[in-house]
């Protein structure tokens, strides 16, 4: 069975994504993690598990609890993931979605152009996320279906 981890923190946008993915794919499994650590984590111990990986690129750093906070939010955590599976050879595909249109000064097109020279054997492109369109939709499937 094929499988897809989704990182992401914010909840609406995971659920969000989570309902058209079992709508489109229906045949897939999805395991979610909702931080930095437990997203390196879970790649690091189980990537050989996973065939696609769709990536938010800002998040919290621990995983939000009625005892934790998250730390302070990470602009570049899904970089810094990016960068740990490039140090650890790990060739997962990886699918950015956002809902940010720039990082750190850079334009999201910018962004997308260093991402794709840098990880070249990871980043397959982003996806821009919004809950009042649905054009994130139609690029998302595009993309998990070329990988499948």
């Amino acid at each position: 069975m094929k499988k897809i981890l989704i990182v992401e923190d914010e909840q609406r946008k995971l659920e969000n994504i989570k309902e058209f993915l079992n709508k489109e794919f229906p045949e897939i499994e999805f395991v979610d993690k909702r931080s930095y650590i437990s997203a390196t984590k879970e790649i690091y111990e189980h990537y050989q598990d996973y065939d696609i990986i769709l990536l938010d690129m800002s998040m919290t750093t621990y995983d939000v609890s009625v005892d934790e906070s998250g730390g302070v939010p990470e602009p570049l955590a899904g970089a810094n993931i990016l960068d740990t599976m490039f140090l650890m050879d790990i060739t997962t595909k990886v699918i950015v979605v956002t809902m940010y249109e720039s990082f750190v000064g850079k334009k999201l097109s910018e962004f997308d152009i260093e991402l794709k020279n840098t990880y070249p054997d990871n980043y397959i492109g982003f996806v821009f996320f919004s809950y009042q369109k649905t054009d994130w939709q139609i690029k998302l499937k595009k993309y998990i279906t070329s990988l499948l």
